[in-house]
């Protein structure tokens, strides 16, 4: 299991006025708490920008946290984790973004998947070339077709089945797929969601799939968890269809009534349109951080920052809201 506790991760803005600079520091991940189990998958939605990314970046310990904890059961005799790069490879790996960027442009399939085989000795040297096919094979592709190729001789659903594989080299526990088909052609983007919950449910990894789209969050994560983040704060989860048809914090519900429909039910109470305002960078709002936006804003939503409570007997659909319960639900079949 992943247990993060109190996550935090501040950068500091230079903005130059003249011969003066000036410095601010604004928080991109703030007082994030969440549990992962190694064989459940969990969708974290939110725009661009809220965090999801550094978060991920985070519990894959590619970047330091500002503050805050980090646990993992498998790796618990371990004291600073977060330093340990190389014994965090072995148990969380991350799929990146961008397929283009993420491969060196000047090295082959072959070496760029053989050498972490080699550096944390995951197998016999003789061995290597047999474990790549493999890999190769797992993604749908032929060995023989790319493994001696440059990253510019392949396509684009190549090049994101390559990453994947990359990240499979070290047999990991966790995988974290960060908006891994967004650059992909649609007609692809369904063959490479299929591979990795199928690769999710045969080596039972934990998956956390990184979006900014519900429909997506929900194919990836069916029977698993739906997390919201807003401005850095993570603002509701709960089990994926208890999310999708009883969203409870307005910023979900204005999310996935804007889902277009192109077939399904479609049950509606009202929609929800946020106010128009521009958050400036280096801003930490006191209160709830939707708070300028929401057309359900209370005084004391400006005063006070909500905490997460319960909205069933069983404790798993939580909300940071203070009118959660007291407002009309929305709800919408995806079909």
């Amino acid at each position: 299991m992943i247990e993060v506790t109190k996550l935090t991760k501040q950068f500091i803005r230079k903005e130059k006025y003249g011969w003066r600079t000036k410095r601010s520091v604004f928080s991109a991940v703030l007082d994030i708490d969440l549990s992962w189990n190694q064989d459940e998958s969990i969708a974290i939605v939110g725009e661009s920008g809220c965090g999801k990314s550094t978060l991920g970046r985070m519990i894959a310990g590619i970047i330091q946290p500002t503050s805050g904890h980090l646990q993992i059961s498998e790796a618990s005799e371990e004291k600073d984790i977060l330093f340990h790069r190389k014994r965090m490879a072995r148990l969380v790996q991350l799929i990146p973004q961008d397929p283009y960027a993420a491969l060196n442009p000047v090295r082959t399939i072959r070496s760029m998947l053989s050498d972490p085989l080699r550096y944390h000795r995951m197998v016999f040297r003789h061995e290597i070339t047999d474990k790549m096919t493999e890999l190769l094979e797992l993604v749908g592709l032929k060995a023989e077709l790319v493994l001696d190729k440059y990253p510019h001789q392949l396509s684009g659903g190549q090049r994101q089945r390559i990453v994947i594989a990359r990240a499979l080299t070290l047999d990991p526990h966790y995988l974290i797929a960060d908006e891994s088909v967004s650059m992909v052609d649609v007609s692809l983007r369904l063959s490479i969601l299929d591979e990795m919950k199928e690769i999710s449910r045969n080596r039972r990894l934990g998956l956390m799939f990184i979006t900014h789209d519900f429909r997506v969050a929900r194919y990836i994560a069916q029977g698993g968890w739906i997390a919201v983040m807003y401005l850095g704060r993570l603002i509701e989860i709960g089990p994926t269809e208890e999310i999708l048809q009883h969203p409870q914090h307005p910023y979900t519900q204005a999310l996935i009534t804007a889902v277009p429909i192109l077939r399904g039910k479609e049950r509606q109470v009202e929609q929800v349109w946020p106010r128009s305002y521009e958050l400036q960078v280096g801003q930490d709002p006191v209160g709830c951080a939707f708070a300028p936006r929401c057309p359900f804003v209370k005084p004391i939503c400006e005063l006070e920052r909500p905490v997460f409570h319960s909205l069933d007997c069983k404790k798993k659909h939580q909300v940071a809201c203070h009118e959660a319960t007291s407002r009309t639900i929305i709800a919408k079949d995806f079909g």
